[in-house]
């Protein structure tokens, strides 16, 4: 597995006998796919010495981690290119290669450096399994638990035909179990998904029914459930109450006045 993070460099640099230069500002930006590079992208004025002629050239510092799922075996690659392959640092051998009359001079030079190879193999767990554990964090072991809302579409009463909709919202992965018929699952578009479950049925007084999800990020299925509309058992009870004194009050009334 390869992961890519970019870096904008704007840059100038100048080509001699002996070496090449380069002095750079440089803002992070980081993107992440299924490969992980960093890839300085500069725009540079070169000068060659004794030669009184302006060449552009395009230089690029490339940043190559490969890893397995384990991100045990990490190799970390530095890559260095002016208008050709210049230098490759391979975190297998600890040391640069230089390609080319100039690059093999720069890479003896890198590799005389002792603070430079020491920030080199430190880099292979600062950038490489660190950006590789993120990205695996992030996404590949990203959990967001469901929202989940049940309802009828529309109202009705006792008896009649009806829908019964558990809308699951907001999670991820996308595998999940709902135990109604249930629609496909499309993206959000934020990293998470919804889906909505439809039960056609007559309501009954007392019935209840309930939406089921079972998914990655619940510790047990999440059960909610839909029963007697708020409120309908009060009126019922205030509705005999009442319907019992109006018979008690006519009984009353009737046996005072006989």
């Amino acid at each position: 597995m390869h992961t890519h993070i970019l870096y904008s460099i704007s840059s100038t640099a100048s080509l001699c006998n002996t070496c090449i230069t380069s002095h750079f500002n440089y803002a992070t930006l980081f993107t992440y796919s299924s490969h992980m590079y960093i890839l300085y992208s500069i725009s540079s004025t070169s000068k060659l010495i004794n030669v009184f002629v302006s060449v552009g050239y395009q230089f690029q510092g490339i940043v190559d981690c490969e890893y397995d799922d384990t991100t045990d075996n990490m190799i970390y690659f530095v890559k260095n290119i002016f208008n050709q392959k210049l230098t490759v640092y391979d975190s297998r051998a600890q040391k640069y290669v230089g390609f080319g009359e100039f690059g093999i001079r720069n890479a003896d030079h890198y590799n005389s450096q002792a603070w430079k190879m020491a920030i080199r193999k430190a880099e292979v767990e600062t950038i490489c399994r660190y950006s590789a554990r993120f990205f695996k964090l992030s996404t590949l072991e990203r959990i967001v638990p469901p929202i989940v809302k049940v309802r009828l579409t529309k109202p009705s009463s006792y008896g009649e035909l009806s829908m019964l909709e558990c809308s699951v919202l907001g999670f991820y992965p996308q595998e999940v179990r709902v135990t109604v018929t249930s629609t496909d699952t499309l993206a959000n578009g934020d990293w998470s998904y919804p889906l909505h479950s439809y039960l056609e049925f007559r309501p009954q007084r007392g019935e209840s029914v309930s939406c089921m999800v079972e998914h990655p990020s619940l510790d047990e299925p999440l059960e909610v459930v839909w029963g007697e509309r708020p409120g309908e058992e009060g009126v019922v009870c205030f509705l005999f109450i009442g319907v019992a004194m109006a018979i008690g009050g006519g009984v009353y009334y009737w046996w005072k006045n006989r």
